[in-house]
């Protein structure tokens, strides 16, 4: 009996203690499993902050501040804004391309011939160049150049313009020349100069004009040479035009502009293509020298003959405009007439012999 009770009480004892084993074992069991998921869910934080630390870095790198509280969906936001912005940006900047192009194909338009009464010849006639001239693709220089006609070319004569110009048959195409520089019968050959300036009815003598300034191109630059000493500020260089005078003679002439100065340009027989860029410039500066004390004038192109470079036709439409263009800080002084009236005597085509400067430099004296 004593042996069942001990054999039972041992059984007991020993069925006790695997039970706090196993319980031992589980409760470690689990407190590991626990601490396994604490740790996968701390290495996972560390990624999350990792992951936002690295972009507060290249945001941080990019220029932009960052706090504490930003997070990627801050990041994604201001990535969109970028994107809009550009694409209202290039929107833009398309627009306003649009309006660029439009505003050049408004310039380069030209007139419509059918804006014109062109009356037809009833026998088309031959008739001739009286100077070199321009032909151009409708009846008024409005229109552009398609070819040109040498002094005594003949050309035939189809029709005439309202605005007197005539339509002719240039190469297999229909095209128009001025009406002043076509005639009936062939010029005499060779071409006559222009009659020598013979003195009579010039300016004679030259009066003294303090404070002048005179500015222009390569025919300046002779007249200086031929009309001896003076007192004149000379600002003029070979072959120039609007271009040099803009980014030259401009800051030149307000290095000495004051009181009393008389500025004098002679500017236009190498660009007459410059025009309205001349009177844009030059309406604008005058108003600034009128304002220190001077008075500005415009001095018309002088004629040319025989020039391969710039015709007549030219030089009249240049002075034409720029007589008309001209604000009223700005005086006039034909002497493209005056010349025409004395005589004048060209040496190449464009320059003039030493009599026609001398003539040419009173004149100019005269008239300020």
């Amino acid at each position: 009996m004593k042996k069942v009770v001990l054999a039972l009480v041992l059984g007991l004892t020993l069925a006790l203690a695997g039970g706090s084993v196993q319980g031992a074992a589980g409760s470690l069991g689990t407190a590991a499993a626990e601490a396994a998921v604490k740790k996968e869910e701390s290495g996972k934080s560390q990624e999350k902050l990792v992951a936002v630390s690295t972009e507060k870095v290249e945001m941080v790198k990019a220029g932009k501040s960052v706090s504490n509280s930003q997070n990627t969906n801050t990041v994604k936001k201001e990535e969109n804004k970028k994107e809009e912005d550009k694409k209202k940006d290039e929107k833009s900047s398309d627009s306003k391309n649009d309006k660029k192009d439009s505003s050049k194909s408004e310039k380069k338009a030209e007139p419509k011939l059918s804006d014109y009464t062109i009356t037809a010849f009833e026998t088309e006639k031959v008739m001739y160049a009286s100077s070199a001239v321009n032909v151009r693709s409708g009846p008024s220089t409005d229109f552009g150049r398609v070819g040109s006609l040498a002094r005594g070319q003949a050309i035939t004569a189809t029709g005439q313009a309202d605005t007197g110009w005539y339509e002719v048959v240039y190469g297999e195409a229909k095209a128009f020349v001025s009406g002043k520089y076509l005639q009936d019968e062939k010029p005499a050959e060779p071409a006559p100069q222009p009659q020598e300036a013979q003195g009579q009815q010039a300016v004679t003598g030259v009066q003294n004009v303090s404070g002048v300034i005179l500015v222009g191109d390569s025919r300046f630059v002779q007249m200086q040479a031929n009309v001896g000493e003076n007192s004149c500020v000379w600002i003029a260089e070979s072959g120039k035009g609007y271009k040099w005078f803009n980014e030259n003679a401009v800051a030149r002439i307000d290095g000495c502009v004051g009181k009393g100065s008389k500025i004098l340009i002679n500017l236009g027989v190498n660009d007459p293509g410059n025009l309205n860029n001349y009177l844009e410039l030059v309406n604008a500066k005058a108003a600034e020298w009128v304002a220190k004390g001077a008075k500005v004038y415009y001095a018309s192109v002088n004629p040319v003959w025989e020039n391969p470079y710039v015709t007549e036709e030219q030089v009249e439409y240049f002075n034409s405009q720029m007589q008309a263009g001209l604000s009223g800080d700005i005086a006039w002084i034909d002497s493209h007439s005056y010349l025409n009236t004395i005589g004048y005597k060209l040496v190449d085509g464009l320059h003039y012999n030493a009599e026609t400067y001398q003539n040419l430099y009173a004149y100019y004296m005269s008239c300020l």
